[in-house]
């Protein structure tokens, strides 16, 4: 059969069907429906070209009422498009609690294009899980129907409310019973198998052979546990023993990202790849976040301990009680003694780091170490000086630490 059109023919297949409306034309509910489809329809297509990830909020932190032995979270209100264009919005913070007790009540569903989602058990116990918001749709009312006919008065809900719902995936077999041991590196094993770091790698070697469709352990999960409905919001780790060890959302959220310009090439021009490099910053900063929170002496930590992969940049409180020391952090790396640079180049280098590779602890790569003037500068000057800090970056970039006369102050200047 000849598939082929002419130009300038309107392509059919498609394309959104909507109602002709015109003085006298009788309306059905079927009418008005299939008009509401058109209208939904446009706007998913324009969801589409827009990306999917988190536009905002939807920041996961663990609920004020949280109990070891039944554990609940909360969600900022927030706004997300899954891969169907769909707008995923959650007006108010929530708490979920994430062992499922009871069924969804009865005027609730998942939404009809979205089925089925996973409905497997919550586990309590030793697990790595992800949080992901997804549509639903619930009603609400009854309306008045004429009394003609009584077939349809039967299902006379007064209104249809399209909402969202939450959900868990466990991620195992991806995560292994010998890496859910390893508790001291499990949170940086798991963000860098989402990140697919390894695939990229072996993309590099091989760009000519065959092509990379998908990445990550998020792309492993996809379509059989993780569906295109859902957009994934945190990774959470629990145990019996100590209830929730902690909750990452770096790992996996994202910030809105469209499709690559060609489906060949994705790891070298995908907008993705970026969204992924700030994801690696971010991810480390709140780890080293909830490290300092713990309370426990970091003084004597190795980077080689916690971290398997560093960001290709990122931010190490030190000098502070309980905080790093950059000479044990990095000890069995290589790196070059820090040296002041102004904080105007903070920002360029961080947007210029995210697009290399991360950092591999156990590698010989050099990484340059930098100490922002204006935060040694306020240590020397404040009565409550403010948290000490080192810059690390990947060898891969730029170097900043060259003497800059006319920008540097003196006693903070790089000298040959």
């Amino acid at each position: 059969m000849d598939s082929r059109i002419d130009l300038q023919q309107p392509v059919l297949d498609g394309g959104i069907h909507s109602i002709n409306f015109f003085n006298g034309r009788l309306l059905s509910a079927r009418d008005l429906t299939l008009e509401q489809s058109a209208y939904r329809e446009a706007d998913r297509r324009l969801g589409k070209a827009l990306g999917e990830g988190v536009a905002y909020g939807l920041e996961v932190s663990k609920a004020a009422n949280f109990k070891k032995d039944s554990p609940a979270v909360s969600v900022e209100a927030g706004l997300a498009l899954n891969r169907r264009g769909q707008t995923l919005m959650l007006d108010a913070r929530t708490d979920i609690a994430l062992l499922r007790t009871m069924t969804a009540p009865a005027n609730s569903k998942s939404f009809s294009e979205c089925q089925p989602l996973q409905t497997g058990a919550y586990v309590a116990g030793a697990g790595v899980y992800l949080l992901t918001i997804a549509p639903a749709q619930a009603t609400e009312g009854r309306a008045m129907t004429n009394g003609l006919n009584q077939v349809t008065s039967s299902c006379n809900t007064d209104t249809t409310v399209s909402t969202v719902q939450f959900r868990l995936i466990q991620i195992d077999p991806p995560i292994t019973s010998g890496e859910l041991q390893d508790e001291a590196h499990l949170r940086n094993l798991i963000a860098y198998k989402c990140f697919g770091v390894d695939d990229a790698a072996d993309f590099i070697s091989d760009p000519f052979g065959e092509a990379v469709k998908q990445w990550g352990l998020l792309d492993e999960l996809r379509p059989n546990q993780l569906t295109d409905c859902e957009v994934p919001l945190a990774v959470i780790y629990w145990t019996d023993k100590d209830g929730l060890n902690f909750i990452d959302m770096w790992s996996v959220r994202r910030r809105l990202f469209g499709y690559a310009a060609d489906a060949a090439w994705p790891l070298l021009t995908s907008e993705r790849r970026t969204c992924e490099g700030e994801a690696m910053f971010l991810q480390f900063q709140a780890q080293v976040k909830d490290l300092l929170l713990l309370g426990t002496d970091l003084s004597t930590t190795k980077a080689g301990e916690i971290f398997d992969y560093l960001p290709p940049i990122g931010l190490l409180p030190i000098s502070s009680p309980n905080s790093f020391n950059y000479d044990k952090f990095f000890k069995e790396m290589t790196t070059r003694d820090p040296i002041f640079i102004e904080g105007a180049q903070l920002r360029p280098l961080i947007r210029e780091a995210v697009h290399y590779p991360p950092i591999k602890t156990e590698g010989e790569f050099v990484v340059w170490l930098y100490i922002v003037r204006e935060n040694a500068q306020a240590a020397l000057a404040s009565a409550k000086p403010p948290q000490s800090y080192v810059v690390f970056a990947t060898g891969h970039t730029w170097y900043r630490g060259e003497a800059h006369y006319n920008v540097h102050h003196w006693n903070f200047g790089n000298y040959s």
